[in-house]
């Protein structure tokens, strides 16, 4: 099974070229704010993309959406009927089980945000035990996820409890996300793939690749 996976695309889609696949997955930002027009042309973009699945999840640019996640749902719904639009929850596929979530630690009241601690951890305290792929906004803590100052590396910003949650998580085969620009990239821990999906560098850029990943049954 073929899995195309971007992020942090920021309004940049006309950039990217999706290969056919049997899902794509948008880990979120597709935009700036998340203003409703938005909502409707990143979506109507993924609806002629050659994917047999697609998974829509929200990032902390997602505004708009947070507030008025309904309409939003109906929004991208309208121009892209197979999409799953979520910010938190199961989609199954087949047999497979990808859990979804937007949230990320507390950042300048963006989108999704929830207090490190007790707070965001409840997010993560949901995820079934069974799980074979994991969406989320953002990354664990320790797995790319650090920032850079004037191109030196600053600080890792990725979430404890999310990583401590990964661990537990016996089915895990991917962690797909994005968030952190500068971390683009692969790697592979325990056998399971984990990927930041980040299309833009910080400076807003759209100059990474479309991760694909193969997915064995």
């Amino acid at each position: 099974m073929k899995i195309a996976i971007i992020s942090d695309v920021h309004c940049k889609w006309d950039k990217l070229v999706i290969p056919e696949c049997d899902i794509l997955i948008s880990c979120g930002d597709y935009s700036f704010y998340g203003e409703q027009h938005i909502v409707r042309e990143f979506h109507s973009w993924l609806d002629v993309q050659p994917a047999k699945h697609i998974i829509s999840v929200q990032g902390n640019h997602e505004v708009w959406v947070e507030k008025n996640f309904n309409d939003a749902k109906l929004e991208a719904k309208a121009v892209c009927p197979r999409v799953h639009f979520v910010d938190e929850g199961m989609i199954k596929i087949g047999e497979l089980k990808i859990w979804c979530s937007s949230w990320t630690p507390f950042f300048r009241n963006w989108a999704y945000n929830a207090l490190r601690g007790d707070e965001i951890k409840r997010h993560w305290d949901v995820i079934p035990d069974d799980v074979n792929i994991l969406v989320t906004h953002g990354p664990p803590s320790g797995i790319l996820d650090i920032t850079y100052w004037m191109g030196v590396p600053k600080e890792r910003v990725g979430c404890v409890d999310l990583l401590n949650k990964i661990l537990t998580l016996k089915q895990l085969k991917l962690h797909c996300f994005g968030h952190i620009h500068n971390e683009s990239g692969e790697t592979e821990i325990n056998g399971v793939k984990f990927i930041n999906a980040a299309i833009c560098d910080k400076m807003y850029t759209p100059i990474n690749p479309v991760r694909i990943f193969e997915y064995e049954t």
